[in-house]
Order: C-alpha cells, then structure tokens, then sequence
C-alpha cells in the first residue's frame, strides 16, 4: 500500500513538473510582446514613434503584415533613410500591445518571398545562404509569426526544410517549419511532405464582443513561376504549383467550415490579387506581395479588404479590426507604420539580428577560397589605376566619389561577404572579375570598368567610342527603387559628371 501511494505521489509529482514545464513554456511564448518597454514613450526624442502609434480607437483585434524580406532579417541599408528590418518591427508591436493595455490579440503574418534564393543552381545552395535562410525561420518563430505563406522564390528552400529525412526533428528544433503554409504548392518527390494549406488561430476578444472566442484561419497562395518570355512554370525546386484561383475555390470552402474570419496570403500581381479577392466572397481578408514599392491604399470587393504588403515590409502593415456584438467583421481599417530610425531597436530582436550577421559573415570568410587569378586576366579587367593613365580628369572625379569606397559602406555593416550586396559594390563580380577581397582586391569597389566594361583590349588598341554607355538605364540595374530608393538620376549625375 505504501509502495504505491510513493508511486501516486512520484508519477504527481512528475506530472506537475510537466504542467508547469509546458505553462512556463506557453508564458514564454504568450510574453514576447507583453514584457515591459525598454523606453519611456514620454521622451521627447520619440515624439515621431509615439505618434507613429495612432489612437487607441477600440479596435477588436489588429493583423500586422510584411513580405518580400527575401532572407534578411536587417533594415534596407539605404545610406539616406535605412527602412525595415526586424529589431525595428518587435519594438513598434511591443509598444502597440502596450498601449491597447494587452487587452486587443495581434497577429503578424508574411506574403511571401520570406527567403532568399540567391545563387541557388542545380538544386542546391551554398552553406551560407542556407544560414541566412535559417536564421529567418528561428527568428520569425521566436517572434511569434502566425503564418507565412510559400511563394514559388521560397520554394528551393522549403525543399531543405520539408524533406521528410529528418523532418519531425528539424520540426522539433524549428517548430516554425509548421506555419509555413500554401494550399496551392504539393511536393512531386516522395522524398518532400507537403506543407500544411493553412493554419487556425484562436482568439479571445475583450472588445466589441467581450468573450468572444474567434477562429481566425490564414490560407496561403502563390502565383505561378514566371519563366522565359511570358511563360509561366507550374513546377519549380521539386514541387508542383497548382492555378491559386483554382485551388482557392477547393480549400475555402473547407477552410469557412472551421472558422469565422478567413485571411488569404498571396503572392501574386494585383490582377490576380483582385480576382481571388473578388471572386472568392468567404475570404474577409487577402493580404498579397509581389515587390511594391511604396504604400497604396486598401481596396474593398463586396466583404473583402485588399491590401499590399511593401517590399522588405519597410512599412509595417497594420490592419485593424472593428466587430459586431456577435463576433462578426464590422469593417477593417489599414495604415502603414514606417519602420526606421524615428523608433528605438527592440534589444532582443537587435541581438538576433546581429548574432546571425556574425555567423553568416564567417560562414562566407570560410567559404572565400582562393581562386586563381587566371579567371581576372582573361576576363579583361585592369582595374581604374590602368584608366587614369589616360583619362586623369575622370579618375579624379572617380576618386572622390562614393563609388571609389563602395565597399566600406559594406564593411561598416559587415556585408562584405554578402554576395548579393557585394555585385553591385565592385568590378564584373560572377563575370570574371571580382571575387574576394582576399584574391581579387584591385577589383573592389565601383571602378570604371563596372559601368564601362573590361577594359583590357582598349587599352591595346585605344580608339573613341568604347565604354559608351546609355543612362540612366544602365545605373538602375544596381540603384533599384528597393536599393536606392532616393536615386534620381540629373541629381547623382552631378555628382560623379566626367
């Protein structure tokens, strides 16, 4: 009798350590946004942030949403006004959640083209773009992203996490894995598990209809792969990508059986946006991307908000919901929040940040093999001390610009081994030129030959007319609107005329 009221007591005993264990764990979780504000709001140099945060208008609850990160977990980098990133996000949430007084639930979702592919051949990626990929999953995971949906760039990655060699442990490791979602993207190998077509979050409303226990179900789309000419590819990185209308209208019907507010992720153009809003009146929300640069304004089809996330979410979308006394949408209302130096950095998000900066720069030291030089010569480039020889006046021009120390804007953020920075910081970088600092380093920075060509059979046989180039087409290849968004063409040719 005793023998087995001690094993009452012991199996108790474990089995409170296991409550308390999974309620620490939940707390945890539940707290990232409802730890106290490492800032005053009051101060006056966060006059601009405080503002930023709006009225406390009774909203029920608010969905905050981004896309086109493509794989950093940083701000923009734009040397006049850097955007986005993800220290800047957690603190504006945190301090939204503080002013609701923790009584309005919150989500935050992603559109799409949350990874980067980026030198992605033969269906495989270096070691260092699959830590940058990595990281992006933990970090969204402890930050308590509810859903992000698989756009066909996402893909090649995806096919590393979803392999079913070794799935269920990489879960474990990356509970995040289970909220990627696509309702239109089936694996064609046996050796890949499907992703999950959409996830269901629960909440419990203090406002509009207090006590309120509302289903929210988040469903993700993906357009088609485009391919050469006006192509479209229905297979990409070992899955195959259904038509999202046709497969909207198979799961939204299933998904309105299980829950009371439907919010679609789509990555697709606004045409095909409209249509899945328009022509799918279940849906109460779809939030799409596909690169936009700037805000637009929400647009409405019949029930349905439209909106679209800005690229590198450099703008923080923020939807906010008003409800019925019996838990139904009474109108959705959307604005962007700026995310940039106007608003402090949230110090856990920061450390993150910067602790996977630190491990993806020595991934790429450790990857930047001496390669022969051989490579250099042959390409045809000589670097600009060869240029000045003849054209002096252009060389000193070229000298104090900011083109002659493209690569320090880098190393001050230590992007300098971040191989879709550097291309557009040095010479015929993957054509036959730059290749590292280590082997290659005549040929770092914007030289002549970056916007001019190699220039190695010119100087054999000089003669007019080479180098000629036609502006400002060819500056745009690198000052992209998402790159460079204050790039003006008269205005940066003043600065660099010769």
């Amino acid at each position: 009798m005793r023998r087995k009221l001690s094993l009452l007591i012991i199996a108790a005993f474990i089995l409170a350590l296991a409550v308390s264990s999974c309620s620490k764990k939940d707390l945890s979780l539940s707290s990232v946004f409802d730890e106290p504000l490492t800032f005053d709001l009051n101060d006056a140099n966060l006059k601009s942030f405080k503002e930023r945060l709006g009225t406390d208008d009774g909203y029920a609850f608010t969905v905050f949403y981004g896309g086109d990160t493509h794989g950093t977990l940083e701000n923009c980098g734009c040397p006049n006004h850097p955007m986005g990133g993800l220290a800047w996000r957690v603190s504006y949430q945190k301090a939204f959640r503080q002013q609701s007084n923790k009584e309005a639930p919150m989500l935050f979702v992603d559109a799409g083209n949350l990874f980067t592919d980026d030198r992605y051949e033969a269906g495989k990626f270096p070691p260092e773009v699959l830590l940058k990929n990595r990281w992006v999953v933990k970090a969204y995971g402890d930050f308590l992203t509810d859903a992000a949906n698989l756009s066909y760039v996402d893909l090649p990655y995806a096919a590393e996490l979803f392999k079913k060699d070794g799935f269920e442990a990489r879960v474990k490791e990356l509970p995040f894995i289970n909220k990627l979602i696509s309702a239109n993207v089936q694996p064609q190998s046996e050796a890949l598990t499907s992703p999950v077509p959409y996830v269901i979050r629960e909440v419990e409303l203090k406002r509009g209809a207090a006590g309120k226990r509302l289903r929210i179900g988040i469903v993700g789309f993906t357009s088609l792969k485009p391919g050469e000419g006006d192509k479209l590819e229905n297979a990409f990185a070992g899955f195959q990508i259904e038509d999202p209308q046709a497969a909207a209208k198979r799961v939204i019907p299933e998904l309105q059986q299980k829950c009371d507010v439907i919010i679609a992720l789509a990555h697709m153009s606004h045409g095909q946006a409209q249509r899945l809003a328009s022509q799918n009146p279940e849906i109460h929300t779809v939030i799409a991307a596909q690169q936009v640069n700037g805000t637009e304004e929400a647009r409405h089809f019949g029930s349905a908000t439209l909106v679209f996330a800005t690229n590198q979410t450099k703008s923080l979308g923020e939807l906010r919901y008003y409800v019925k006394a019996d838990g139904t949408i009474e109108k959705q209302v959307n604005r962007f929040v700026g995310l940039d130096k106007a608003m402090p950095e949230d110090p856990k998000a920061l450390a993150m940040v910067n602790a996977a900066r630190e491990e993806f720069t020595a991934e790429q030291k450790k990857n930047a093999a001496p390669v022969a030089l051989q490579t250099v010569s042959s390409a045809g480039f000589v670097g600009s001390q060869k240029c000045a020889d003849c054209h002096a006046e252009a060389y000193a021009v070229w000298a104090k610009s900011k083109h002659a120390h493209a690569m320090l804007a880098l190393e001050n953020k230590s992007q300098q081994f971040d191989n879709e920075c550097v291309k557009c910081h040095v010479v015929g970088f993957e054509k036959g030129g730059f290749q590292s600092m280590n082997t290659t380093p005549q040929l770092a920075n914007v030289q002549c030959e970056a916007c001019h060509g190699p220039g190695n059979e010119h100087i054999k046989k000089p003669a007019k007319g080479f180098g000629k180039m036609v502006t400002p087409t060819a500056c745009i290849d690198c000052h992209t609107q998402p790159n460079s968004p204050d790039f003006e063409f008269t205005t940066y040719w003043e600065m660099i005329k010769h």
